[in-house]
C-alpha cells in the first residue's frame, strides 16, 4: 500500500511539474470548475466555483409593468424552443415597460446567471467612458500606448477600436474548447494580465477582417485596469452603468484569481435577466436614461456603426436585419441574448443553458430571429 501511495505521489508531482514547465496549470482550475462537476464544457453556473467581486446595486429602479403584462401566453413553438434550449428567462419590453416576463427551470427575477460575452459590450462601453473621463485620449489610440511591453508586429498600429470591433488581425479560435486551446487558458488561467501580453499574436493587419476574438477584449480589460489605477473595473462599471441605470440586483464579476484580481473582461459578468435588459433599453433610448445622457450621441454613433469591413459586429455588440429593419444585440455563449429592435421599440432578453447551432461564428445568431418573431407576435396579440 505504501508503494502505491508513493507511486501516486510521484505521478502527481511529475504532473504538476509538467504543467508548470508547459504553462498549463490552468487545467487544474478547468478540471475543478468544469470536468469534476460532470460537465464537458463551460456553463452559465461556473461562477459558483470561481472567485468574484460584487457589483453593488445601490439605486434599484424596478421595471414598470405594462398594462398588458403577461396577458399573452407564449406560442407552442416558442415553448418548445425554451424547453429544447433549456431557457431560464425570456423577457419582452415594449415602450420601456415589461410586457412579457417568463422564467423556466431554476430561473426567477433574482436568479443570477453567467452572461458570458454580453460582458464584452460593457467592457467596450467602459473604454468609451474612460475616454469621456479623460483617462484615455481616444479609442483610436494604439494599444501599445497603454501596454508598451506588448510584443505585436503589424503593418498598422493595433488600436482600442480594432479590439472592441473584432477586427484586430490577431490569431484566435473561439470555438475550440479543447483543454489546450487558447480560450480554455483564457477562461481558467490565474493571471489574465500576463495572458493578454504573452499569449496573443498577429496573423494579419488590423481593420481588414472581422474575426471574433475574446482574447482581444481581455486586452481591453488590461488597458482599463491600467488607466483606472486604484479603482477596479467592477467599481467603474457600478459607477457608470449599474447605479445610473438603477439595476435591481447586485451582480458579480468573475476574476482570474484572488492574487491578481483581474476581471474577466471578455465574459465574466454574472447577472439577472432584468438587469441585463437595462443596457438594451439604454441603447433603445439613444443613450438617455431618466433624462440623463448616459451614452453621448457620439458614443451611440460609434456603437451602432459597422466599422472597417465588418458585416455583423459594430463596437462591442452584434447587429442584424429582420424583415428589412436593423436590430442590435449583446450575445454570450450558450444563447445569452439581449436584443434591441428600434423599429418596434422592443428589448428582448433570453438567458439559458443551450443555443441553436450556426455554421460560422461571424453569422447573426439564429436564435435572434426566433425570439424577435415571438416578441412581435406577443405585441400584435396584445393589441399594441
Amino acid at each position: 500500500m505504501k508503494k502505491l501511495f508513493f507511486a501516486i505521489a510521484i505521478i502527481f508531482t511529475a504532473g504538476i511539474a509538467g504543467m508548470l514547465i508547459t504553462d498549463t496549470t490552468y487545467l487544474l482550475s478547468a478540471f475543478r470548475v468544469v470536468w469534476m462537476q460532470g460537465n464537458t464544457d463551460i456553463t452559465i453556473d461556473d461562477y459558483r466555483l470561481q472567485p468574484t467581486k460584487i457589483i453593488q446595486a445601490k439605486n434599484p429602479q424596478p421595471w414598470a409593468l405594462h398594462e398588458k403584462y403577461n396577458q399573452v401566453a407564449l406560442s407552442d413553438s416558442n415553448m418548445r424552443y425554451h424547453k429544447e434550449k433549456e431557457s431560464i428567462a425570456f423577457l419582452v419590453i415594449k415602450n420601456g415597460k415589461l410586457l412579457t416576463e417568463k422564467y423556466f427551470n431554476e430561473g426567477s427575477q433574482t436568479h443570477l446567471s453567467g452572461v458570458w460575452s454580453i460582458t464584452k459590450t460593457y467592457t467596450s462601453l467602459l473604454i468609451l467612458k474612460a475616454v469621456e473621463d479623460g483617462l484615455i485620449a481616444s479609442i483610436d489610440d494604439p494599444v501599445k500606448k497603454y501596454i508598451p511591453e506588448l510584443n505585436l508586429e503589424q503593418k498598422e498600429a493595433l488600436t482600442l477600436r480594432h479590439l472592441a470591433s473584432m477586427s484586430a488581425g490577431l490569431y484566435w479560435d473561439e470555438w475550440s474548447h479543447k483543454p489546450l486551446s487558447l480560450i480554455t487558458k483564457l477562461n481558467f488561467c490565474e493571471d489574465l494580465g500576463k495572458f493578454a501580453i504573452e499569449d496573443m499574436y498577429a496573423i494579419g493587419e488590423p481593420g481588414k477582417v472581422q474575426h471574433y476574438n475574446s482574447g482581444g477584449t481581455q486586452m481591453l480589460g488590461l488597458v482599463l485596469k491600467r488607466v483606472l489605477g486604484e479603482k477596479s473595473i467592477t467599481d467603474y462599471l457600478s459607477e457608470k452603468f449599474w447605479q445610473p441605470l438603477g439595476y435591481e440586483h447586485d451582480g458579480l464579476f468573475i476574476i482570474d484569481s484572488k492574487k491578481h484580481a483581474n476581471e474577466k473582461a471578455f465574459g465574466g459578468l454574472v447577472s439577472t435577466a432584468r438587469n441585463v435588459s437595462k443596457l438594451g433599453q439604454l441603447i433603445l433610448n439613444e443613450g438617455i436614461w431618466n433624462g440623463q445622457q448616459i451614452l453621448s450621441e457620439s458614443e451611440m454613433q460609434v456603437i451602432k456603426t459597422l466599422p472597417y469591413n465588418n458585416k455583423t459586429y459594430t463596437y462591442g455588440m452584434w447587429t442584424g436585419m429582420y424583415e428589412g429593419s436593423r436590430f442590435y444585440y449583446q450575445s454570450g455563449v450558450k444563447g445569452q441574448l439581449c436584443i434591441t429592435f428600434p423599429k418596434h421599440n422592443l428589448v428582448i432578453t433570453r438567458l439559458g443553458h443551450q443555443t441553436s447551432p450556426r455554421a460560422n461564428i461571424e453569422d447573426v445568431k439564429t436564435d435572434t430571429y426566433e425570439l424577435i418573431s415571438e416578441a412581435l407576435r406577443i405585441v400584435q396579440e396584445s393589441g399594441l
